[in-house]
């Protein structure tokens, strides 16, 4: 697929923004963490960035929390 061609579908709304937002910072998050494992530091941003929008590195740290389960 080519930029054009995934321009082409991103113009015409086909892709939830929420969900690709969650699955790239879930993608970052786990290949920093593997990458990091090994030694290796990509880089240290001040800002990460999603599918369409940028979040500071407090908020993406702070997004993959583990919280324990509301109570039923």
């Amino acid at each position: 697929m080519t930029k054009k061609d995934f321009g082409l579908l991103v113009s015409l709304d086909l892709f939830n923004s929420a969900l690709m937002n969650d699955a790239v910072f879930k993608f970052k998050r786990y290949e920093d963490a593997s990458l990091s494992y090994t030694g290796i530091v990509k880089h240290d941003p001040k800002d990460i960035g999603g599918y369409d929008t940028v979040i500071t590195k407090k908020e993406f740290q702070e997004s993959f929390v583990n919280r324990p389960a509301a109570a039923k």
